[in-house]
């Protein structure tokens, strides 16, 4: 894929893992990505927050792009969003109470999400396209490292997204 070219597109989210699975955080995703179709992806799994998921949570995203060599090109993008929950929710737009619902949050599709362990018997990712990101992007693949930190900077999470960013008609 060519990077020099923008557009409306949609998401197709490709790998879902944790950074660290073997460290004891405090927020953890224990999900997988499982095919209930040819058609359908879903996201499966757990994820377990030994602390409430709220806005005094700071997300750090590291964006890399995949290079023409096939490699990663690290820090394409970087943002540091204060706010965890209430951002996490715009960026997701609709999407959010999907997610909410399909984890049972005992949230009504709001911020905070209280401690527990929510599990999924499956997230359809083509909700993901139902949300509040910017309506045009560069196309391409790119891996989201997303870490999420307290207000002492101890990371609380971690998790690794790879997404290709595709023209509206693309599969």
């Amino acid at each position: 894929m060519t990077f020099n070219i923008t557009g409306e597109f949609r998401i197709k989210i490709k790998q879902y893992s944790s950074c660290e699975p073997t460290m004891t955080h405090l927020l953890k995703f224990n999900v997988y990505l499982s095919r209930r179709s040819p058609t359908v992806l879903e996201l499966k799994g757990n994820n377990t927050l030994l602390v409430p998921f709220d806005d005094s949570i700071i997300s750090n995203i590291n964006i890399a792009m995949k290079g023409s060599n096939g490699g990663w090109i690290n820090n394409a993008e970087v943002y540091t969003m204060k706010r965890a929950c209430s951002m996490s929710k715009f960026l997701l737009g609709k999407s959010w109470t999907s997610l909410s619902k399909a984890f049972k949050y005992d949230n009504n599709g709001e911020c905070p999400i209280k401690p527990g362990v929510y599990v999924s018997s499956g997230f359809n990712l083509d909700d993901i396209n139902d949300n509040g990101f910017p309506k045009q992007y560069f196309y391409g693949e790119y891996k989201f490292t997303i870490k999420y930190a307290n207000d002492l900077n101890k990371m609380l999470g971690c998790q690794v997204i790879v997404v290709d960013i595709l023209r509206p008609w693309e599969t």
